[in-house]
Parts: C-alpha cells; structure tokens; sequence
C-alpha cells in the first residue's frame, strides 16, 4: 500500500507542479500581450502626433507666406501700383488687396 501511495503523492506533486508552470506561462502570455497592445497604442500616439506636428508645420507655411504676399501687396500699392499689377504679381485676390 505503501508504494502505491509513495507513487500518487509523487504524481500529485507533478500534476501541481505542472499547474504552477501552466499558470506561470500563461501570465507572461499575457504581460507580452499587454506590452505588444501598449507598445501599438504608443506607435499610433506618436504617429498621430508626427502627422499633427506636419499638419501645423504646412499651415505655418501658409500664413507665412500669405502674410509674405499681404505685405508685398501693401508695399507695392504704397509705391503707386494699380491694383491689377498688384494682383497679378502676388495671386491675391482683388477683395484682399481693396482691404489692404
């Protein structure tokens, strides 16, 4: 009897050890997995962010040189230029030049 008890507590101790390293497995399966989702959520951040920053960068451009052309505009009129001159060298539209 003594056998056989020796041998269904040494396989009852492997069947827990067994457990102990299943649930170790599956709790890094899912850290990896938590790292992976957190590691793609802060791509897509920082890609969104790259895209904003551009997105900012091209309408500073703009206003820059929308300004640059309102200030040639109101040079060109100070010196005497027809309005039509003054379109046809800077591209604004007659509305914006009568406003300067």
């Amino acid at each position: 009897m003594e056998p056989l008890i020796d041998e269904l507590r040494h396989e009852e101790e492997g069947i827990m050890r067994a457990d102990r390293a299943l649930r170790k497995i599956e709790r890094d399966r899912e850290k990896r997995a938590r790292r992976i989702f957190w590691d793609n959520q802060r791509l897509v951040y920082n890609s969104d962010m790259d895209a904003a920053e551009e997105k900012g960068r091209m309408e500073g451009r703009q206003e820059g040189r929308m300004a640059s052309r309102e200030e040639i505009a109101r040079n060109a009129l100070a010196e005497g230029s027809s309005i039509e001159f003054v379109q046809k060298i800077t591209g604004l539209d007659m509305d914006t030049i009568k406003k300067l």
